[in-house]
């Protein structure tokens, strides 16, 4: 009883554990099924046939999992004593006796027959070994992204010449994937910059989906006017883009014109008057202003103490001009030589930028002696044979010494010149020693002559020197009439007349 009950146990304890393995191996395949093609293959075939019958096999394939079955192939050998007739469908290849079966793709639950129609050439057993393979679909997917590079540089609207500005220029990768090897390449289209900024690409590298990065590049314009650049981004594999950005340089000008006298006379006064302006865009900053005066000039009147004798010069400073702004600096200077004087000024800007403006100013100073000359007689008639008294008066109005001046009386033959203390006379030419008369000076020349014939006489005075240009020559008269008088008489009256004349001198 006992050995029994041991041994229904063991027998029991075996049948659960042979029911235990059955069951994970059917979990295994259910398992495998739940993720993978599972293909069942069912035969029918007649148990027996004579020789020389035909027989059919018939393949019975089924997908029993939850996912396609590619490429599903069937290959079964052949009997050697064995002849096909006949498949459904045909053989895909045949090699030997073996042949290959295609049943294509099937879906999950699709069943799928093969045929084969032989006839045995003797007794003998018929078996076919098949093997049914197939590929297990896999899901691979690849995410295509695609960068796109986008450039955008920026610059100040306006720039000073000669300051330094910044060119700041973003890339960026507006698309979804990255950029690699990402350069940028500058080039100068418009304007001048000092040294070579935009002559080197510069290297931007990986920029991931959404990246940005600028590139700073430090610039100094130093031409006006307009000022332009392009800037190129590229990578290897083709991608580009540019930007074109543009500024306007600005530029201080200055100008400088003069008024005054063009032409002056010696030992006058005139006024002089520079006008600075700045015909540019932007202020000029600190600026100075210096004139230069000849030494034919002399400054009388100028305001802030402007004036430095040792270098004969007028400065002034100015805070700054403005664009169309003018500045007037103004002065009174005097003539004291002649020929053409020149003033010249300069003004030129602290900022070294601006280039520096000059103008000159001429005034041609003219110096002449400017002779008035009046012969006086006082009498309004004269008795002839009576001495007549003249005085020639000369007063040099002009603005140069009448020099080495010489005076001479031409008289007419109705009178006659007798000499006197203070000139000479000869063949009817009276003549004085050379005067010399300073500007604004005046001299008194008498001299005496008799009349020998009644009527109006007229006579004239010569005046000629180094200092005049060419000879004048003045007119004078004398009115005579008859008394009825000895001439002897008359002589001795005239030479009595002209005796207490002298003594009176």
């Amino acid at each position: 009883m006992s050995m029994n009950f041991r041994f229904c146990a063991a027998a029991l304890l075996l049948a659960l554990l042979a029911s235990t393995a059955q069951a994970q191996r059917n979990a295994e395949k259910l398992a495998v099924g739940r993720t993978n093609p599972l293909l069942t293959v069912t035969t029918q075939n007649p148990r027996e046939i004579n020789i020389g019958k035909p027989a059919t096999f018939i393949f019975a394939v089924k997908n029993e999992g939850k996912t396609v079955a590619m490429g599903v192939l069937i290959e079964t050998s052949i009997p050697e004593h064995a002849e096909v007739t006949k498949t459904e469908p045909k053989a895909l290849k045949v090699d030997g006796l073996k042949h290959t079966f295609q049943l294509g793709t099937m879906a999950p639950g699709e069943s799928r027959q093969l045929m084969l129609v032989m006839i045995p050439r003797k007794v003998s057993l018929i078996q076919l070994n098949s093997i049914v393979t197939f590929a297990t679909p896999t899901e691979t997917s690849l995410v295509v992204r695609q960068p796109k590079l986008t450039t955008t540089a920026r610059i100040e609207s306006e720039v000073v010449i000669g300051s330094q500005a910044e060119w700041i220029v973003r890339v960026t990768n507006a698309g979804d994937g990255p950029a690699e090897d990402v350069i940028l390449t500058p080039s100068l289209v418009d304007g001048q910059l000092a040294g070579r900024p935009l002559a080197n690409a510069v290297q931007v590298g990986l920029l991931k989906a959404g990246e940005s990065k600028d590139v700073k590049f430090n610039i100094q314009p130093i031409k006006s006017g307009k000022l332009a650049a392009r800037f190129v981004c590229s990578n290897p594999d083709g991608l580009i883009a540019e930007d074109n950005s543009s500024s306007k340089v600005l530029q201080a000008k200055l100008v400088v014109t003069s008024k005054g006298p063009r032409i002056q006379p010696m030992g006058r006064n005139g006024e002089y008057e520079f006008l600075i302006t700045n015909s540019g865009d932007t202020p000029t900053g600190r600026a100075f202003v210096t004139i230069a005066i000849p030494e034919g000039l002399e400054i009388t009147s100028a305001a802030d103490n402007a004036w430095d004798g040792e270098t004969r010069s007028l400065r002034w400073r100015i805070t700054s001009i403005d664009p169309a702004d003018v500045v007037s600096v103004r002065f009174q200077a005097e003539t004291n030589a002649d020929g053409p004087q020149t003033l010249s000024a300069t003004v030129k800007a602290d900022y070294e930028f601006i280039e520096t403006a000059t103008a000159t100013h001429t005034t041609k100073v003219i110096s002449r002696p400017n002779l008035i000359v009046t012969v006086l007689n006082d009498q309004e008639f004269t008795a002839v044979g009576s001495p007549i008294s003249f005085k020639i008066v000369i007063v040099n109005a002009g603005s140069k010494i009448a020099d080495q001046l010489r005076v001479r009386v031409a008289m007419p033959a109705e009178l006659k010149g007798f000499e006197q203390e203070g000139y000479t006379l000869a063949d009817e030419i009276i003549e004085f020693p050379l005067q010399k008369l300073q500007s604004g000076e005046k001299v008194t020349l008498p001299f005496y002559a008799l009349s020998s014939k009644e009527g109006e006489h007229r006579l004239r005075v010569l005046l000629d020197g180094s200092t005049l240009s060419h000879e004048l020559s003045f007119e004078s008269s004398a009115f005579c009439y008859s008394d009825a008088q000895p001439v002897n008489e008359a002589d001795t009256a005239a030479a009595d007349t002209a005796e207490e004349t002298t003594g009176a001198e």
